[in-house]
């Protein structure tokens, strides 16, 4: 039985007779998502649910919304499939434009074809969506396979036409089509449909299968990324927890984090991975029409309904190990993510060839210390602990070019901060520094070499115990 809060268990202890206190209980958990309760998980519950957690990650919430739809589609008849058809916007398919910049679709239901997928976070008043989660899916029906490869809203792309700017601006300067284009543009790859959801659609879809259990693992309180009518969504506290609609909202819409859309996007994708999980209970198999009729009407796409139907049909079985996800990262140079074209060449030739994304890693080559240069800071505030640190990488054979301090003395940890290509650099050094942890720096910390040593507090207490000699 699921946990359920006190209201339910004073209800239970004031009804008369065993039966019809289980009755209340049970009716009280199933109101709880419309009220807007959040609810705790005892210790066996946590286990549980985390051993029963077997699908894959998805790259962002766009990901979850096309297997919704396209599972869902599978199971049910002609009426169901008349009222989607009739709820899903067909602005995409009135689109000339958008038809134009598509490539063909694929000849036959059973060949690999690419689908581009955003997801907008248009709010009330607005007339234009920003594309806040793109996605470009291939799906191969015949083998059952799916890579959903990510693009970053900020990656700093070549607009035809427009120059210079962060991808997401494309659909702003030319709408869907622009945006088509500048994905072909920028991955070298077809797109034969386009799909876009409107995120605010998953408050529904989540009350309807009672809320989802999310592991939040930082605080939460921002208002802007409250949409529930009373204002009553904008905390929520870590925790592994069960989200209601407006809560689980809040946590993918927040970007009010020292690192704005990175957290957002790692949220998205935790919540949207959980959502799949529990979308796979025999349970919640019975709500799959609900919650694909209420997806439908913030849904606008190219591919008509009765070809979402089949394909879901020809992916029926298919299983965790079969969705790849991967995101094109990059490094954040203020106003842009500035994309690893290494990294993106990899993922794009494993998904035009059909391969694994973690196939594709490069051989990891051993980092000579000598080619490193190292800058090192007192974080700590103790006089000589960045010397002695510095001491320590110079004999470890590291070029340490700069030794100084931080701009605050607060550091308990040794850090050691890294770009995102750096990160192989950064465990070497790490490995040279006892308990130092790696920090991915992410534009916010200022250094002119390699890798960014900060000494922490716990440095004197490495030194004294005679782990490493200064």
């Amino acid at each position: 039985m699921e946990p359920y809060d006190a209201h339910s268990r004073s209800s239970a202890r004031r009804s008369r007779g065993g039966a019809h206190a289980r009755h209340a209980a049970a009716r009280t958990r199933r109101t709880a998502g419309s009220r807007g309760i959040i609810e705790p998980a005892p210790r066996m519950r946590i286990q549980r649910e985390r051993r029963k957690q077997t699908a894959k990650r998805w790259a962002t919430g766009v990901g979850i919304a096309l297997a919704v739809v396209l599972l869902g589609g599978a199971a049910y008849g002609f009426f169901w499939y008349r009222s989607v058809d009739r709820n899903m916007s067909k602005a995409a398919l009135a689109d000339t434009k958008l038809q134009a910049a598509l490539d063909s679709p694929q000849e036959t239901p059973s060949e690999p074809f690419y689908l581009l997928l955003t997801g907008n976070d248009k709010r009330p008043g607005e007339k234009a969506a920003r594309a806040d989660t793109i996605i470009l899916a291939k799906v191969d029906p015949k083998q059952k396979k799916v890579w959903l490869l990510s693009i970053p809203r900020d990656t700093r792309v070549e607009i035809p036409g427009h120059g210079v700017d962060k991808i997401n601006a494309s659909k702003f300067y030319g709408g869907n089509a622009l945006l088509v284009d500048t994905v072909k543009q920028f991955t070298g790859l077809p797109v034969n449909y386009y799909m876009d959801i409107n995120f605010r659609g998953f408050v529904s879809a989540v009350d309807t299968i009672g809320g989802v259990w999310v592991d939040v693992d930082v605080p939460i309180d921002d208002w802007k990324a409250d949409m529930s009518p009373d204002n009553s969504a904008a905390k929520i506290e870590p925790g592994y927890q069960l989200l209601d609609g407006y809560h689980a909202l809040t946590y993918v819409r927040s970007r009010d984090f020292p690192d704005a859309d990175f957290t957002r996007m790692r949220h998205q994708q935790e919540f949207f991975k959980a959502l799949a999980a529990q979308m796979s209970k025999p349970g919640n198999f019975l709500k799959i029409p609900t919650v694909v009729t209420g997806i439908s009407k913030h849904i606008s796409s190219t591919m008509p309904v009765g070809d979402m139907v089949r394909l879901a049909q020809a992916l029926q079985g298919i299983k965790g190990d079969d969705i790849q996800t991967a995101t094109i990262t990059g490094e954040w140079k203020s106003p842009y993510v500035w994309p690893d074209e290494e990294r993106k060449a990899f993922l794009i030739d494993a998904m035009r060839n059909s391969r694994s994304f973690e196939e594709t890693a490069p051989a990891t080559q051993a980092i000579v210390p000598a080619t490193v240069s190292v800058t090192v800071r007192n974080g700590a505030g103790i006089s000589g602990v960045a010397a002695s640190a510095a001491d320590v990488l110079k004999r470890a054979g590291f070029d340490v070019s700069e030794v100084g301090n931080a701009n605050q003395f607060v550091y308990e940890k040794t850090l050691v901060v890294y770009n995102e290509n750096d990160k192989a650099m950064a465990q070497t050094v790490a490995a040279a520094l006892p308990t130092a942890e790696l920090v991915p720096s992410r534009g916010m910390y200022a250094f002119n070499t390699d890798i960014l040593v900060v000494v922490g507090k716990d440095w004197a207490s490495v030194t004294a115990s005679g782990t490493v000699t200064p």
